[in-house]
């Protein structure tokens, strides 16, 4: 079975509208394309995006995680009351959302390079995890692009990339990729996939 875990950009949020909680935006996200159980949730923290893989993994046959990691500056956070809980009761903070979200992140979070360093070390052991449980990671970082040792699908954002190869400028009204995007990506994927196949 393929897994696919990532935030709104894996989910295909504006794919059919801009609802994070709109579950129909996965039809013909990327994952679709190969039948890939899409696990992505909107808003996701890394540390959102690992609990649900390590949790799936845990309880499924998974033998391929494709992974688009979001921004290095969400973290993870509970919350009772709070209505975009993913299916580990999980929620993110984002710098910019609130006043109030912003005091605590300044005061417990806002550190830049320790969050950096944790992005980088959450993706390189999370690879490492996969690789000992025998689940065969294909990652790629959805927003922003930092240098991590091990590999990556490509070595930009997926934004970034998208934009290099095939000078589209377009996105989706919120910032999303569009379907264009989301079939390019397949495209990238399934390349990988024909690879791993022939090759191991």
């Amino acid at each position: 079975m393929i897994y696919a875990g990532g935030c709104s950009m894996v989910m295909g949020q504006e794919l059919v509208d801009n609802d994070p909680l709109n579950m129909e935006n996965k039809a013909t996200a990327f994952p679709a394309k190969f039948d890939a159980y899409n696990d992505a949730w909107s808003g996701s923290s890394n540390g959102c995006i690992i609990n649900r893989l390590y949790d799936y993994a845990e309880n499924n046959k998974v033998s391929i995680a494709i992974i688009g990691w979001t921004h290095w500056e969400r973290i993870n956070a509970f919350e009772e009351g709070q209505h975009r809980l993913d299916r580990l009761g999980q929620w993110s903070i984002k710098v910019g959302v609130s006043k109030e979200r912003n005091d605590i992140y300044s005061k417990y979070f806002l550190n830049e390079d320790m969050l950096k360093l944790k992005y980088k070390m959450q993706i390189e052991s999370t690879y490492h995890w996969l690789v000992a449980n025998r689940i065969t990671p294909i990652f790629f970082q959805s927003l922003d692009y930092i240098d991590v040792n091990v590999p990556m699908l490509f070595g930009d954002s997926w934004r970034t990339q998208y934009k290099k190869e095939t000078q589209d400028n377009n996105l989706s009204e919120h910032g999303h990729p569009t379907q264009q995007s989301h079939d390019w990506l397949a495209k990238k994927i399934q390349e990988r996939l024909i690879v791993l196949e022939l090759y191991g």
